[in-house]
């Protein structure tokens, strides 16, 4: 096992995680980060965010998350939507979040859990062409089949991706 992995493991496997994430679109582009992942693809794109701490406000946990991920201060703008993913050893509920303007100049950040390596690979404003060509195991499942933003920015309610059994 890679130290990497290991280190993935130990700080968020066999747990269950509270994240919050932002959803930022400028100039028609969604903000991701390309995020090791401990799956046979090791590739993993999705929107900024990370866990809770004890005793923080959800906007408080996506402004700091924001800022370590990628340099950037957000305006949270209002909820959309929970999504939770069940995959052992990996368990995570993640509230999003609508981001209406972010301050500052986007650089990739560090996730200061990571002692060694870290799992944030790249950042990038993304348009929904380059989104389709990214295959669908390499991305966070409420960025696969999009249209429009709209059909993300849009979005209410729960959902789940149960990988249990497959």
């Amino acid at each position: 096992m890679s130290d990497l992995k290991a280190d993935v493991l130990k700080n968020f496997g066999n747990k269950l995680r509270i994240r919050v994430c932002g959803l930022y679109i400028e100039n028609n582009r969604l903000l991701l980060l390309k995020h090791y992942s401990i799956s046979a693809h090791e590739v993993l794109w999705s929107p900024p965010g990370g866990g809770m701490d004890f005793a923080e406000h959800t906007a408080q946990t996506l402004v700091r998350e924001f800022e370590e991920e990628t340099g950037l201060t957000p305006t949270v703008y209002e909820f959309g939507f929970v999504h939770e993913y069940l995959n052992p050893p990996m368990h995570a509920v993640e509230l999003f979040f609508i981001i209406m303007k972010a301050e500052g100049t986007a650089q990739l950040g560090k996730d200061p859990e990571m002692t060694g390596e870290q799992m944030l690979q790249e950042l990038a404003f993304v348009d929904l062409e380059t989104l389709r060509a990214i295959p669908d195991e390499q991305k966070h499942s409420l960025l696969r089949g999009l249209n429009t933003w709209d059909e993300l920015m849009q979005r209410t309610g729960y959902s789940l991706d149960n990988y249990i059994g497959r």
